[in-house]
């Protein structure tokens, strides 16, 4: 009976160190989740949360160029957003990212994707315009980029845009045919976008986007410039729209 008692208290201790040990494993791997999303390649905004969405004091220059835009030609406010397709927190500003907007609205309840409030307040009814610029903050957006432009000559970015940053898992696994199915799911012509990525059309664009965005100062991803003026990191909407505000009562 005692060797039986004593052969079943082994089999207890043995359980409860495997359970510890476990416990310790997956405390480690959502620590280091955790440290990926908050600032991966480290160029992304590490608390977007604790910034403020005040403007820079200096005026900065940037033009459209060709950069793919969405809204009224006239409207009174440019908004040219420097992202990558591959960035975290950029797939967060867009909503895309569903487990980068969780940690963000963990760490502040009130906040909210700022690009489809833009999208849907102030484009959709004329007042702004958004054109899109291309700056590494993740480093694995370069294919899925190039698809946006080549999707662009197709009159499709936005909605690739959309596909592409809520499958940032495609960009993460290297999975370049997933990202051009995605394209050709949101209607672009597949013989189109194959004869645009074959001729490298866009290959010397990757390096001027990222040449333009750094004359401008942008070391981070998503920096929004909102009338000349630099807004830097996933803000919550209710502190982009103080500055939109701001530049249309200007």
């Amino acid at each position: 009976m005692a060797k039986n008692l004593g052969t079943w208290v082994i089999i207890i201790g043995i359980i409860l160190i495997i359970g510890v040990l476990l416990n310790i494993a997956l405390s480690l791997q959502i620590s280091n989740t955790l440290a990926e999303i908050k600032g991966t390649a480290g160029t992304e905004a590490a608390a977007p949360t604790q910034q403020q969405a005040a403007p820079t004091q200096q005026k900065v220059n940037v033009a459209i160029g060709d950069a793919p835009v969405k809204g009224k030609a006239d409207a009174k406010v440019t908004i040219i957003e420097f992202s990558d397709p591959s960035c975290p927190f950029c797939g967060a500003a867009t909503g895309g990212n569903a487990q980068v907007v969780a940690y963000l609205q963990q760490r502040d309840s009130s906040w909210t994707a700022p690009v489809p409030g833009i999208m849907k307040d102030y484009v959709d009814t004329g007042k702004v315009k958004i054109a899109f610029k291309y700056f590494p903050g993740h480093g694995k957006g370069a294919d899925a980029m190039k698809i946006m432009w080549c999707s662009n000559d197709q009159g499709k970015f936005w909605e690739v845009h959309d596909k592409m940053f809520a499958n940032q898992d495609k960009m993460e696994a290297g999975d370049t045919a997933g990202l051009k199915k995605l394209a050709v799911d949101a209607g672009v012509d597949s013989a189109k976008l194959e004869s645009c990525l074959s001729s490298g059309k866009y290959d010397a664009k990757l390096q001027s986007d990222m040449a333009e965005g750094r004359s401008a100062g942008v070391s981070g991803t998503p920096a929004f410039i909102i009338n000349g003026q630099m807004v830097v990191g996933a803000q919550s909407y209710t502190d982009m729209k103080q500055v939109i505000d701001a530049a249309l009562a200007s």
